[in-house]
């Protein structure tokens, strides 16, 4: 009986899913993402034809970031400016160039600054930082990892026309250079010249391109 009314159910709502999968769809899509779009977007301390690919996305401290013309934010990733912790106080700045891509699920987080460059693209599930949770101190590894103190080694920069590959994850104080590409799964611990290739765990340069 239980699969004759789901066959039953299936045959009625066949024609509902039949529509949905064409464009009828994909405009239903287009409009959730702009009306969220043109709310979210006044929250950034500036953003000019933000766009969306899935939604929701987390947002920090937007008052410090500032995104460029056509920015593509994914689901879910997460834009961190945080100005206090725990009775700290910071003064964050965040500035995405123009024509980025942010895929779903990455994180950038920032307590100093954090530049990213024009045609910047970065992949699925990756965290950019300029600091961390304590200065790897006995005394402060020895609190809970939410009561230690932020700590930043200086801003974080990717250059433009860089391309980061899915799960990196781009540390503190680093310097990715312009045109460079960053394997995935790469953990980026030391400064990147231009054009080049990089891998690992940590990431080291396999190549230089010439011109």
């Amino acid at each position: 009986m239980k699969k004759l009314i789901g066959k039953i159910i299936d045959i009625l709502l066949w024609p509902v899913g039949m529509l949905m999968r064409g464009s009828f769809a994909n405009l239903l899509r287009s409009f959730r993402w702009g009306i969220y779009v043109s709310v979210v977007k006044h929250r950034f301390k500036k953003s000019s034809n933000l766009k969306a690919f899935g939604i929701p996305f987390g947002i920090v401290g937007g008052k410090y970031i500032e995104l460029g013309d056509n920015v593509i934010l994914g689901k879910d990733c997460r834009l961190e400016a945080t100005d206090e912790w725990r009775g700290q106080t910071f003064s964050p700045k965040m500035i995405i160039g123009d024509n980025v891509v942010i895929n779903p699920l990455c994180h950038i987080g920032c307590i100093n600054e954090v530049r990213i460059g024009d045609y910047v693209t970065i992949g699925e599930r990756t965290y950019i930082t300029d600091h961390f949770h304590g200065a790897s101190s006995y005394e402060e590894l020895t609190l809970p990892p939410r009561h230690r103190p932020l700590f930043s080694k200086g801003k974080t920069v990717i250059e433009e026309y860089a391309t980061l590959g899915e799960n990196c994850a781009v540390m503190a104080g680093v310097t990715i250079g312009a045109h460079s590409v960053i394997g995935a799964n790469s953990v980026v611990t030391k400064d990147v010249p231009p054009y080049s290739i990089v891998a690992g765990v940590p990431a080291k340069v396999l190549k230089i391109v010439e011109p």
